[in-house]
């Protein structure tokens, strides 16, 4: 009696836990680190309102993982029946601007196309080429010149740039301007390096006044 007793209390319990997860229909709580989701994930998690625990939560995880926006994430139950999402949504850092028509994307640190913008706060380098589109990355060299751009704009409160050719050209106050090689270039030796001369034209050092730093050479040449 007892060999047949054990078994059947275990499908009972067995049951009692699984069979909710096919019958229980969820409603979804979706949060990120600033408040609601973003348009491009609730419309992708609306469809899964009133479908199963297991099913809803078995597509979230697929769609969450597939994201682009998302850098982490977490769904747990809650009685009596929602799902609760928590994302981590990336953040953009650095913007690209078409000079010709006027668009303007979103990238990440490490050079992802988060969205599309009209304006922005953000360090921004301009280009004469199309954009990559949400979810693409951006080549090397506009990652560098994002990079370089950003660490002016740390520097010296100078927030935009133009990419012409292989060269990055900043405008700093002076007026003087600033040409950065973006072929075979090293991001922190060419900050120190403007720092350096530009901290030198600054306070006044010798009586020839300069316009331009051109950093595409091993010494670099004022003018």
């Amino acid at each position: 009696m007892k060999k047949i007793l054990l078994p059947a209390i275990f499908l009972i319990l067995l049951s009692a836990i699984l069979l909710p997860r096919f019958f229980i229909k969820v409603r979804i709580d979706c949060r990120t680190q600033y408040g609601g989701c973003p348009e491009e994930i609730a419309s992708q998690i609306i469809p899964l309102e009133g479908k199963s625990m297991f099913y809803a939560g078995r597509e979230l995880n697929k769609k969450l993982k597939s994201s682009f926006i998302v850098s982490a994430f977490s769904v747990q139950f809650k009685l009596p029946n929602v799902l609760r999402v928590d994302l981590i949504i990336k953040k953009p850092v650095f913007a690209l601007r078409n000079i010709s028509a006027g668009t303007l994307v979103l990238v990440d640190k490490e050079g992802i196309v988060l969205a599309l913008s009209e304006e922005t706060t953000l360090p921004e380098v301009s280009v004469k080429i199309d954009l990559p589109e949400p979810g693409e990355r951006v080549t090397d060299t506009h990652l560098l010149a994002l990079r370089l751009t950003e660490g002016i704009y740390k520097m010296y409160q100078t927030r935009t740039s133009t990419i012409e050719g292989d060269t990055l050209l900043v405008e700093l106050p002076g007026p003087i301007r600033v040409i950065f090689p973006l072929v075979g270039a090293d991001r922190e030796m060419l900050l120190g390096s403007l720092r350096l001369i530009y901290s030198g034209i600054q306070s006044g050092e010798g009586d020839v006044l300069y316009s331009q730093i051109d950093l595409r050479y091993k010494n670099p040449v004022l003018r």
